[in-house]
This record gives C-alpha cells, structure tokens and sequence, in this order.
C-alpha cells in the first residue's frame, strides 16, 4: 500500500493531480492512499500530529501561505526517506529542489507521460530501499534490508554481513551461495571471500574499494578492469 499526499493550494491542481496518480496507479494495479492538502502549513501540522510519514508527495511551490521548497526542507528533518515530486508553474526553483533531494520536478500544466514516469522512478526506488532477505542462524531469523548491507565477508565457511548500523550477522554459508541468494544488482563480487554494496562505495583504486566507513574491500588481482567497468556501468545507470 503506497501512501501518499498531494499539496496545491489551487483546487483544480488538485484535482487534476489527484485524478492523474488514481488512474495511473489504478492501470498498474497499484494499491493506494491519497491525502490532499491545499496549504504547506497543513501537510507539515498533519505528519507532525497523526505522526504520519508518506511514501510520495506532490508538492506545489508557489502556495499562498507557503513555500513548497520550505515545506520541504522541514520535511526532510524527520523524513528523509520520502518521495517529493515538485509539480509547479515555474521553472525558477528547479536548482533548489536538489537541496532537498527531490526525486522530480514537473512544470504545469502537466504532462501526463511525465508525471508517470516520476510515479515509476518512486515506486522503483521505494522497492529497492525495501528489498530484504531473510538468514537464520543459531541466534534467530533476521530479516536484513538490502538497504543497510554495507559489505559482506567470508572466513571458513562463515559468512559475515556488516551492517550500516555497525551490526554483524554471522551465519554458515558459502559465499557465493549467497551472492546469487541476494539477485540484486547492486551487489558486486569484487573477490572470492568478498561482497561490496556499490551504493556505498566511495572510491576505487589500484586493488581495493573503499566504502563509506574507510573499509577497503580488496580486488581480485585477475578482475579489477572487469569489476571496475561494473561499477561505472552501475553508476551510469
């Protein structure tokens, strides 16, 4: 279930906005719930008293009360994980929208291909934040989301996975086992005893990868061109 909220302070924006996401969310069997708001104020004074946190917002930029780049940068305080699809008349805060980590920015009057493709884009996104797997071992069953897997490790048949919260999970299995277990292709095997997140990955050089914490991750000597061209492809992408 996508939750989502749509902020214009024109009625028939609304509308509009509000009649395109149904439909297309609709076509794609997508279920779904929609809060509208005509004002910044009200959306913030609602996720802040029902503690509500969304999955997609559209958001107007020129609100009579409100700003719509200010609305968002007090929602990234506490959320920083939605959605925001800028949907406005003007091009003139498109530079800003990057400071608040806008997924798109949608000049009126809307183009119907386009707010699909932004719908698309969140879905995606939002699922690869919450792809998991579960691994059991003889503490309990864990259920790990890709999201927070830094890196993983393999020492005599263990496998070790290292968490963005500085957790390890340990459980016996053969690497590589694992690695085709994830099917995600974000994760990069860059040698036999190792497996790299490449969304953390901060640099690459001679034999090693280094990832967001400073740990270096080595390199098959035989494959860095390969697991080097891998990566670019990835980062295109």
């Amino acid at each position: 279930m996508l939750n989502i909220a749509i902020c214009d302070d024109e009625k028939k924006e609304l509308e509009i906005i509000y009649s395109l996401v149904s439909k297309n969310l609709t076509d794609i069997d997508q279920q779904f719930k929609i809060n509208y708001f005509d004002e910044g104020e009200d959306l913030i004074e609602h996720m802040d008293s029902f503690k509500e946190l969304y999955d997609i917002i559209f958001l107007d930029i020129y609100m009579k009360f409100s700003n719509g780049i200010d609305i968002a940068k007090r929602i990234r305080e506490f959320d920083k994980e939605c959605k925001i699809i800028f949907i406005t008349s003007s091009k003139e805060h498109a530079i800003d929208s990057y400071d608040v980590k806008a997924l798109h920015y949608i000049l009126k009057p809307i183009n119907e291909e386009k707010l699909f493709n932004a719908i698309k884009t969140a879905i995606d996104s939002l699922k690869k934040e919450r792809k998991e797997i579960v691994i059991t071992n003889k503490k309990g069953t864990y259920r790990v989301i890709y999201n927070e897997i830094l890196h993983a490790e393999s020492k005599a048949r263990l496998v070790n996975i290292y968490l963005k919260s500085g957790k390890i999970i340990t459980f016996y299995s053969k690497l590589q086992d694992f690695f085709e277990s994830l099917e995600d292709e974000r994760f990069l095997k860059s040698h036999k005893s190792f497996i790299v997140n490449m969304d953390y990955i901060t640099k690459i050089e001679n034999a090693s990868i280094t990832i967001i914490n400073d740990k270096k991750i080595p390199i098959s000597n035989s494959n860095i061109q390969a697991i080097k061209e891998v990566y670019y492809r990835y980062l295109l992408k």
